[in-house]
């Protein structure tokens, strides 16, 4: 009789250890042992908190910087990340980054080509947004999101604009000739504006899926707002009305400057439209279009590519080392948000008026 509960005993251990699951948990357990600074995301993905650093801006800004932790993403298989999830309300309590990023520098093809992510602008909640870019582009530069969140639309290096619908996988290829690069969304989200070649405009109904000629010239630094347009021009702010196509106002940079010193190449506006920025490596002026005021700076300024909602925060392009500035009180924040991969274009705001357009939660 001992023999044979000895024999069933040794049976349900071995059925045990050739479970699947108790295998997968042996292995995590085996993993936490080993490393415990680690949060794995499936088996072969992590991250780990580190501390913020100082960010330098070769410039006289005098700003706090913010010591605090941060994940940094350790991505070797796509694949197993979570991906972007329209009905995960959780994911969408503050506004969010968006990226194009190859996750890995190995020899793999998929891993190593270029996929949209998109992540809280606190730095957590990575998500992959979609893989389709590996077949369809080479490079990513210029990225869009619908306000409804919905919709995911880019030009590559060539101007060829595509959009993927989050909520169906369908992509649309756009334009298949080489194009200028202004995209911009309606505020309802049902239509995406492009330039479809030099001052020709097209719109794309996402209802019916139909490609039209539009008569509004849009730019990527825009937003249409209820029967208005903000653009961000190469040396001022514009506003004009949709229905009669009059212009409500022009916020100019100082024509006094030479075109070197008044001209922007760096540009932005905010998700509502209220304030926008422009400078260059001389000059530094933010348009405050309600009041219909603008700021010039020299030298004591940081340049906002990415602004927030009521011009709060701002933050540089670059994703894979993120850099974000309370401009209300003057702090900065700077850490590496990968530990590998590259980049492809600048990286964008959007799901901006999320937490009232504040980019980090109340006590973090």
């Amino acid at each position: 009789m001992k023999k044979i509960l000895l024999l069933a005993l040794f049976s349900i251990t071995l059925m045990g250890c050739n479970d699947p699951e108790s295998v997968a948990a042996e292995a995590a357990q085996l993993r936490a042992e080993q490393h415990p600074d680690r949060t794995y995301v499936g088996e072969n993905n992590y991250y780990i908190m580190e501390s913020s650093e100082h960010a330098a801006f070769g410039r006289k800004k005098e700003l706090k910087v913010m010591y605090q932790d941060f994940p940094r993403y350790f991505v070797e298989k796509a694949k197993e990340w979570p991906k972007e999830d329209l009905n995960d309300a959780s994911s969408y309590d503050l506004p969010r980054f968006q990226f194009a990023w190859a996750n890995s520098s190995s020899k793999d093809e998929y891993e190593s080509g270029l996929k949209i992510w998109s992540m809280k602008t606190d730095g957590t909640d990575l998500r992959l947004v979609t893989d389709v870019t590996v077949e369809l582009v080479n490079g990513i530069k210029n990225l869009t999101r619908s306000p409804n969140n919905r919709y995911v639309a880019w030009a590559d290096l060539g101007g060829y604009k595509t959009v993927y619908d989050i909520k169906t996988g369908k992509v649309v290829e756009l334009s298949i000739a080489m194009s200028p690069l202004p995209m911009l969304w309606s505020e309802d989200s049902r239509y995406l504006y492009f330039e479809r070649a030099r001052d020709l405009f097209s719109r794309w109904d996402s209802e019916t899926g139909e490609v039209s000629d539009s008569d509004l010239k849009v730019r990527t630094e825009a937003v249409l707002t209820g029967n208005k347009i903000i653009k961000v021009t190469d040396a001022a702010v514009v506003g004009y009305n949709l229905k009669t196509n009059e212009r409500l106002f022009v916020l100019s940079s100082d024509r006094s400057l030479s075109d070197k010193e008044r001209i922007f190449n760096v540009k932005s506006i905010s998700p509502t439209g209220r304030f926008a920025w422009g400078s260059n490596p001389s000059f530094g002026f933010f348009f405050d279009i309600e009041k219909g005021t603008v700021k010039q700076m020299v030298d004591d300024f940081v340049p906002a590519q990415i602004l927030g909602k009521d011009a709060h925060y701002s933050a540089l392009s670059k994703m894979t080392y993120v850099t974000i500035v309370d401009r209300i009180e003057d702090k900065v924040w700077s850490w590496r948000a990968f530990s590998h991969g590259a980049m492809s274009g600048d990286g964008i705001l959007y799901n901006g008026l999320a937490n009232n357009g504040l980019w980090f939660k109340e006590g973090k």
